[in-house]
């Protein structure tokens, strides 16, 4: 069997079974036809839509990424700031807590 009679079957197997199918359904094939570019073209504003939102979030992850970045020195002196003021305040806390400790014996 030749590859011309097999696409010849298939299409005639197609085209039988779609006048079946509109015959049995009460369907218009032009209505039926409409329908099926309108979903095909809802299909393919959707797959727009989701590379759009992909080059988005692309863009924002990496805007993220700089921003993390040059963060992190300003973090680190941040840390820094807090262990200095935590080191001239410790001997004020430890006589704090002296004298709490002295009025919770009374």
């Amino acid at each position: 069997m030749g590859i011309g009679k097999f696409l010849t079957g298939v299409t005639l197997a197609t085209g039988v079974g779609l006048a079946a199918y509109f015959t049995l359904t009460k369907q218009d094939p032009r209505t039926w036809a409409k329908h099926i570019s309108q979903q095909a073209q809802t299909t393919v504003d959707q797959v727009d839509d989701i590379k759009v939102a992909k080059d988005r979030l692309a863009d924002k992850a990496q805007a993220l990424n700089t921003a993390v970045t040059a963060a992190t020195p300003v973090i680190d002196d941040i840390q820094s700031e807090v262990e200095k003021f935590a080191f001239k305040v410790a001997p004020r806390v430890d006589i704090i807590e002296e004298t709490v400790s002295r009025w919770d014996n009374l």
